[in-house]
């Protein structure tokens, strides 16, 4: 790794750090109002925060997944949601830029405008066709857009039927224009992220803007300048899982900057403890949750530096090597939550206030622990077979 990296690692993070007061600040608001302010939005934008895995020659940093998972978590530790919008939108940079071919890149990224991609994979309606030049969308719906609210462009997953009568998946990207963000993000937790539907109806989308999956995970479409950069040989598959676990680290770290404030001012009811911090139970609470966070963090940078290291030697991850990589995302999920778990314990009753800062980071956390690309079961699961010598039980490897 260069020197280089390591500073502009040192920078960002710090940037990203400086910026946990003011999202703790707007934390009830965007709990309330359920979207980032755009004050929020653009104060990440002045400090490079969204461009981490951006090419150079857009403007980017073009650092690598250890800057990014660091940066991740100071902005996680937070506001989860500020966490979440900032992890994905990041490596949907990483994505777009080897998924796409020049004239693509070029029109997202060529203006010198700071943009913001968003995007999902799987819809749940889609009616395309193939038509002279391109595909033209009578009607399709994605949902679980994150960031569509503030996004300038958006890429979508969708099924297509190859000549064999086969169906294999396409990525495409249209632009804030072409779709309509659904106002129905209405959840428990997560509620700034923007994870709204969207809506796609009677769109064309030229040729060069739709890769095939099976050649985006290749590489096929690279363009030439970003071939030897290792950022864009990082494994397709973890990368992805990463961007989901991403903010799990921030957020427990915040849980437990607000349990430990208030582990010195509160007492515990029914007791003759004025403060939790002297009661034993606290410090075995307290002291589980820590080793627990330790440990999510010490699993987490060893997959991710795993990552970047073969990224860099030009090294192949094995189908093996790939799945124990994506387990210790999952253990690190896991562990993270049964931190939380420990914490909420010695929260007392004041965990039932909508205002309590803690119980926000707390449903944040399990709308993120939910989510099915990270359920450390069957991620751990998953490890355990290829162990065992059986064939993994997902094609997502």
């Amino acid at each position: 790794m260069s020197q280089t990296i390591v500073d502009t690692r040192k920078m960002l993070v710090e940037r990203a750090h400086a910026l946990i007061p003011m999202l703790r600040d707007y934390s009830p608001q965007i709990d309330r109002e359920s979207h980032l302010p755009q004050e929020i939005v653009d104060k990440l934008q002045a400090e490079g925060l969204l461009k981490v895995l951006r090419p150079e020659m857009y403007g980017g940093y073009q650092t690598d997944m250890r800057t990014f998972t660091e940066v991740v978590t100071e902005i996680s530790r937070g506001n989860g949601s500020a966490g979440w919008f900032v992890s994905l939108s990041n490596i949907r940079d990483y994505m777009i830029s080897y998924a796409f071919g020049r004239e693509a890149l070029e029109e997202i990224f060529g203006t010198g405008e700071d943009v913001v991609l968003a995007g999902n994979f799987k819809p749940i309606k889609c009616e395309i066709k193939k038509v002279d030049g391109g595909y033209y969308i009578e009607e399709a719906q994605w949902p679980f857009v994150s960031g569509s609210p503030h996004a300038d462009w958006l890429y979508f997953g969708f099924p297509l039927i190859d000549e064999n009568g086969s169906v294999e998946m396409a990525i495409m990207v249209v632009p804030r224009k072409d779709v309509t963000v659904l106002n129905d993000w209405n959840v428990m937790g997560l509620r700034g992220s923007g994870s709204n539907s969207v809506h796609v109806k009677d769109v064309f989308v030229p040729e060069y803007r739709v890769s095939l999956d099976r050649l985006a995970q290749k590489g096929h479409y690279m363009i030439e300048e970003l071939q030897e950069v290792p950022l864009y040989r990082t494994p397709f598959v973890p990368s992805l899982t990463l961007s989901i676990v991403g903010p799990a680290l921030g957020i427990t770290k915040a849980a437990m900057d607000l349990h430990m404030e208030r582990v010195q001012k509160a007492g515990i009811g029914n007791t003759f403890y004025n403060k939790m911090s002297e009661a034993a139970v606290t410090h075995l609470q307290v002291a589980q949750a820590q080793l627990k966070i330790d440990s999510a963090e010490l699993h987490l940078h060893r997959a991710v530096d795993m990552l970047d290291e073969y990224s860099v030697k030009h090294q192949k991850l094995t189908m093996e090597e790939g799945i124990k990589i994506k387990a210790d995302f999952g253990y690190v999920n896991q562990l993270c939550k049964e931190a939380i778990d420990l914490m909420t314990a010695g929260a007392g009753s004041v965990f039932s206030y909508n205002q309590n800062l803690f119980q926000l980071f707390y449903r944040d956390f399990l709308s993120m622990h939910l989510h099915g690309f990270i359920t450390p079961s069957s991620l751990i699961e998953t490890y355990g077979r290829v162990m065992c010598g059986q064939e993994p039980n997902t094609y997502f490897v």
